[in-house]
Parts: C-alpha cells; structure tokens; sequence
C-alpha cells in the first residue's frame, strides 16, 4: 500500500504536467515528507517577485491561494476512487509576512474525514526562518466521487 506521502508527490507531479502554466506549476510544489508522527505533509514552494503587494510583500490571496493548493494536494490523496473536490470554506490567519523569491515551507495536517467533507489545516513558514509561522489556515473540501 502507498503511504500518504507517496501519493502526495505524485499528486503534486500529475497536476504540474496536466496544468501547464497554471498558478499550481508556477508555485513549483515539491514533497519533502510525511512525518507519520505527526500525521504531518510536508511540502515547499516558491514565490516569484511578481507576487508582491504594494509593501512589497507576498499578496495576501497568493499566501491564501499557497496553502489552499497544498491542502488540495493533500485532499486528493485522503479519499479512495476519483472524484472532485473543490474548496467550500477556507479561513485564512496571517501572522508574519512572506517575502516574494523566497522557498516557503508548507506543513499539513488532515483533521477529520468524512463520507464528503475533509477539514485540513496548513501552516506556511518561510524557508529562511521555519521557526516563525508566517500564515495558518483551514480549509473544508467537499468530496463528489466520479460517476
């Protein structure tokens, strides 16, 4: 059986080679791990400056859209067959600034699956200081298996 950080990379390898150009690619998602005692994903990304606000920071939907996509990654490994599974909540908590052309480190944990709804929670922390959480969130995904 694969473990879930095995799916997880290879999640993250099918949606970069079935979405060319899309802003998943462009954020360039890599696994690092899966700490099974933590119930832990572990993945990075990376910010271009483009990214930028105005303070010249990273654009406050970008570090929404980073963990979004990395506990989407992670959704589509937690239920077994295909199916969708779009975003029907996400809350995001911002608490330090991420820079633009800077690695971010993204931890996720799944909190509960159900029949149709997972909740996940992720943390982004800069890769520079992965001591210091930058942004937190959840996020609730409905599961609508393929007919």
């Amino acid at each position: 059986m694969i473990d879930l950080g095995e799916q997880v990379r290879r999640r993250i390898e099918e949606v970069n080679a079935g979405s060319p150009g899309s802003i998943a690619e462009m954020l360039n998602f890599q696994f690092v791990e899966y700490d099974h005692a933590r119930d832990e994903v572990v993945m990075t990304c990376e910010t271009m400056p483009w990214m930028r606000n105005s303070a010249g920071t990273l654009h406050g939907g970008l570090c929404a859209t980073i963990l979004d996509q990395a506990m989407g990654y992670v959704v589509y490994c937690v239920k077994a067959g295909d199916g969708a599974a779009p975003t029907v909540q996400l809350e995001i908590r911002y608490h330090r600034p991420l820079h633009p052309g800077e690695q971010v480190i993204v931890k996720v944990h799944v909190v509960s699956v159900t029949r149709s709804l997972m909740n996940l929670t992720a943390e982004a922390y800069q890769a520079a200081r992965p001591e210091k959480i930058c942004v937190s969130g959840s996020g609730i995904y409905f599961f609508k298996p393929q007919e």
